[in-house]
């Protein structure tokens, strides 16, 4: 008769990487949820992000949590004091400016040299993305999650589409990390701003399906400025070095 402890140990040496990949899969879906609803600002800029709420939210455990948290605080988008819990991290004029000026060059660098290596299929999908964008209009301050994120998402696909045969992986990947940390900005201008903006997505669109690098780059660093000069007009407290909670509500007309 075979050793039982033996068979137990096997059995154990199975089962534990099942439960480990189970354990990977869910801070995998919390911490996307949880980033979503950050850049989408679900989750305001300086919330205190309570462990009851958030598993309440969520529906999950303390330990996939803080795990999830974790990661949000190495990516930025959270960040914890000893004895003081985790928030979802601030917003400042300041930030946003460093984080413009950034990607003015790599967006400007990634799309010059997509256009020269640009493919049929990549055309295709420029079209076929902005087309998925156009149908959507931008979302209020009042619009559910859902609604903001299917905007969120088919907005990233575009401007993904545009440098995808950028041929410097580095470069469209610190392009991505940009992209996904100015999208809290997008969005708190978006629901604050009065102004009415041409139709840039289709003026870029136009520049880049016709192979004008200086037209395309020059459109695309005019539609990043516009958003920050928006920013600094109308949304509230965005001030240089301010932390404090930025209020979400629309601004009322004089």
């Amino acid at each position: 008769m075979p050793f039982q402890g033996a068979n137990e140990n096997q059995a154990e040496a199975t089962t534990a990487p099942q439960d480990v990949s189970r354990e990977s899969a869910a801070t995998f879906e919390v911490l996307n949820k949880m980033r979503e609803d950050i850049l989408c600002c679900v989750l305001k800029p300086d919330q205190k992000l309570r462990f009851g709420e958030l598993r309440q939210r969520y529906g999950t455990s303390v330990g996939t949590l803080r795990e999830a948290l974790s990661h949000l605080v190495s990516e930025g988008l959270a960040r914890t004091e000893a004895g003081r819990g985790f928030q979802v991290a601030p917003v400042s004029l300041a930030d946003f400016l460093d984080l413009s000026e950034l990607r003015v060059y790599l967006e400007t660098k990634t799309l010059a040299d997509a256009i020269r290596h640009g493919t049929d299929a990549w055309e295709a999908e420029i079209v076929s993305s902005y087309f998925l964008l156009s149908k959507l209009a931008p979302p209020k301050a009042d619009d559910p999650p859902q609604v903001k994120q299917e905007w969120a998402k088919r907005h990233k696909r575009y401007h993904d589409a545009l440098v995808a045969t950028c041929r410097s992986p580095w470069s469209l990947h610190f392009r991505s990390e940009l992209f996904d940390q100015a999208r809290r900005y997008h969005w708190l201008t978006m629901i604050h701003s009065r102004m009415h903006r041409r139709n840039e997505h289709l003026e870029i669109r136009d520049a880049v399906l016709a192979r004008d690098v200086d037209r395309a780059c020059s459109l695309l660093e005019e539609h990043i400025r516009t958003t920050v000069e928006q920013a600094v007009s109308d949304v509230p407290g965005l001030i240089h070095g301010n932390t404090r909670p930025l209020k979400l509500a629309r601004r009322r007309k004089a």
